[in-house]
């Protein structure tokens, strides 16, 4: 008499046929590592780019801290002195 009835269950198989599958637009090397690279290159190298066009950033940001500088060392000399 077993007290554990430990049974692997089979395996499923499946017939699965792409309905939207195209080969001849699939632009594959052949090799997924590099196809994945190529994609995030792809990708890092456009986010970049936009990085780039954005070359103020860095002046507002200096000019907003300035600003709140000024504000607060008045706040401070105004109250405290």
């Amino acid at each position: 008499m077993a007290l554990f009835n430990f049974q692997k269950p089979e395996t499923r198989e499946f017939n699965y046929k792409p309905r939207f599958y195209k080969p001849e637009e699939e632009a594959s090397t052949g090799n997924p590592r590099r196809d994945f690279a190529n994609e995030i290159h792809r990708e890092w190298s456009s986010k970049r780019r936009h990085d780039k066009d954005k070359g103020s950033m860095p002046w507002v940001t200096i000019i907003s801290m300035l600003f709140f500088a000024i504000v607060l060392g008045y706040l401070f000399f105004k109250f405290f002195s």
